[in-house]
């Protein structure tokens, strides 16, 4: 089984310095930490007036390397449906990642909803992070964070939906434990999952490992570390291999 990374990026982050950011750097801490690839997008992408140019150069790093391409939406530009429909002619994408906190609108938001439409007719599984990195971090931007009652309804309305949630603390996946486990394309990552000890244990009380995809978010995270909550969780062989394998794909 390949043992995948969904939450990986490249480029530059515009409130620190990255000193490994660089598509070499994320596939020599991949093979470091024996993961076979990830699922990546481009850290560019957040900020540039046109996503589209961060994909264009991301596609160009990453072609032909195996890594899956993730495409960065902003659904409240003009013109968000023909990117989508470029981004699989051109890049072959493997899912669409938005930023709602980032980018300033709510769950609710008509285009958000209508891209929602796009990815279950296109089978694109949507990235959704509750947020990038640790809010005592943000100085510049503070932005929002997701509203419960927005990701209630959203969770609630979108069954159909393969979702893959990113970077949330584990009082927030337990908040949603039941609507996660109602929807059986609805996952949520690792990365966010440093705030407490014993968190992978304490959430395979509550899911099943296949509800558990590993996911870095480097290089805002060290790798080292989000691996080693799986490495060092006392959890069976079994249970760590469905974590770390790609199912999103399935």
């Amino acid at each position: 089984m390949n043992r995948v990374d969904v939450n990986s990026l490249v480029g530059h982050w515009p409130f620190r310095c990255l000193y490994k950011n660089t598509f070499k750097d994320l596939k020599t801490e991949h093979i470091k930490n024996n993961i076979d690839y990830g699922y990546v997008a481009s850290l560019n992408s957040i900020f540039y007036n046109d996503p589209f140019e961060g994909d264009e150069e991301l596609n160009s790093i990453i072609a032909g390397s195996g890594y899956k391409h993730v495409l960065t939406i902003n659904p409240l530009l003009p013109n968000f449906e023909y990117d989508i429909e470029r981004g699989l002619e051109e890049f072959n994408i493997k899912g669409v990642r938005v930023y709602p906190t980032y980018h300033g609108y709510r769950l609710d938001n008509e285009n958000f909803l209508r891209l929602c439409q796009l990815l279950k007719d296109y089978k694109l599984p949507l990235f959704l992070p509750f947020r990038m990195e640790d809010a005592r971090l943000n100085y510049i931007i503070k932005p929002d964070n997701i509203p419960y009652y927005d990701m209630q309804a959203f969770l609630i309305e979108h069954t159909d939906n393969t979702i893959v949630l990113l970077t949330g603390y584990l009082g927030e996946i337990l908040t949603f434990k039941d609507l996660i486990n109602e929807n059986p394309n609805c996952f949520f990552d690792t990365s966010g999952l440093k705030d407490g000890q014993f968190t992978i244990e304490k959430l395979l009380d509550s899911f099943a490992p296949e509800k558990i995809v590993y996911g870095s978010l480097y290089p805002l995270y060290t790798m080292k570390s989000t691996k080693l909550l799986i490495d060092r969780a006392k959890i069976s062989d079994d249970s760590k291999n469905k974590i770390l394998y790609d199912k999103i794909q399935q």
